[in-house]
This record gives C-alpha cells, sequence and structure tokens, in this order.
C-alpha cells in the first residue's frame, strides 16, 4: 500500500512540473519580447546621441580651428575686413574642417566672422583692416538634419536637436 500512495504522489508531481514549465517557457518568452523592445528603443536613442554629439564636437573644434587659422592669416578668411559671411567651399579653410561635417560642399554649415578692433572696439572695415591685438570671433552653425538615423521626434518620447552651433574667438597675432 505504500509503494502505491508514493506512485500515486510522484505521477502528481510529474504532471505539474511538466505543466509549470510550460507554463514558465511562454511566461519567459513574453519577457524577453518586452525586455528586447525596451533594451532595442534605449541602444537606438543612445546611438542616435552618440552622433549628433559627436557632429556638435566636429563644429565646436572647426571653430577652433577656423578661428585660430584667421588669426595667424588675416584676410584670408571674411575678406580684407574680416568681417561677414564666410564661404567654406573651395577654400583652404575646408580643409581645417571635420569631413563629417563638411565632406565637399558644406552646403550645411554656415560660418560668421566678426573683427573687432582692439584700440576703438568697433568692427573692422575695408578702410580699417585687422591689426596685432584685433579680435575675431567665428561662429559656425550646423544643421545636423542629415545625421538623423531616427526621425526629429522619436515616438512622440525623444526630441533630437538638429540646429547646432559653436562660436570661438582669438586674438590676430
Amino acid at each position: 500500500m505504500l509503494n502505491q500512495f508514493n506512485a500515486k504522489q510522484n505521477a502528481e508531481v510529474t504532471f505539474c512540473s511538466r505543466w509549470r514549465s510550460r507554463i514558465s517557457r511562454g511566461q519567459a518568452a513574453v519577457e524577453f519580447a518586452m525586455i528586447s523592445t525596451l533594451a532595442l528603443f534605449i541602444m537606438l536613442v543612445g546611438v542616435q546621441y552618440a552622433m549628433i554629439g559627436q557632429a556638435a564636437l566636429a563644429v565646436s573644434q572647426g571653430a577652433s580651428a577656423l578661428a585660430r587659422y584667421a588669426a595667424i592669416y588675416p584676410g584670408t578668411i571674411g575678406g580684407a575686413s574680416g568681417n561677414g559671411s564666410v564661404t567654406l567651399s573651395g577654400t583652404a579653410a575646408q580643409n581645417l574642417l571635420s569631413s563629417s561635417i563638411c565632406g565637399g560642399s558644406c552646403s550645411n554649415l554656415t560660418a560668421t566672422i566678426t573683427s573687432i578692433s582692439a584700440t576703438t572696439g568697433t568692427a573692422n572695415t575695408a578702410s580699417n583692416p585687422p591689426h596685432y591685438g584685433d579680435q575675431l570671433t567665428i561662429t559656425l552653425n550646423y544643421d545636423a538634419t542629415d545625421k538623423l538615423a531616427l526621425p526629429k521626434t522619436f515616438m512622440g518620447m525623444v526630441t533630437f536637436p538638429t540646429a547646432l552651433s559653436a562660436s570661438e574667438s582669438q586674438v590676430y597675432e
């Protein structure tokens, strides 16, 4: 009688463990689907911000390089007065910019240079060209729309910046 009772209990345990293992496998699949969707979302947003961050760093370094170049070689960027909007395509200054933001045409990049006289505090003009000690400021504006792999507003939750700007000042040498 004792063996019959044990056999009945073992049969119930085997049936219950099989039933539970099937439920557990389904539960694990559902949990994996939920977690993997969230992980994929976080990875996509992280990669997108990394791409925009790289472009912002390239714009900042480009502004610094252009300001340094214009301070050493006055009149090569921004004309004789050192003021105005700068066209970067086809100039020696284009070589100073990262290929990630200026890969050929620099169409998404606009530059503005302002040259201030150290003695008068006013903008330099063609009749008053920049001299040693005068200060110049270069501002780069970059439209990073082409860097977006995802929509600008992703899933209605995350908005990515597309207008990047950097400004750098140098003293003419």
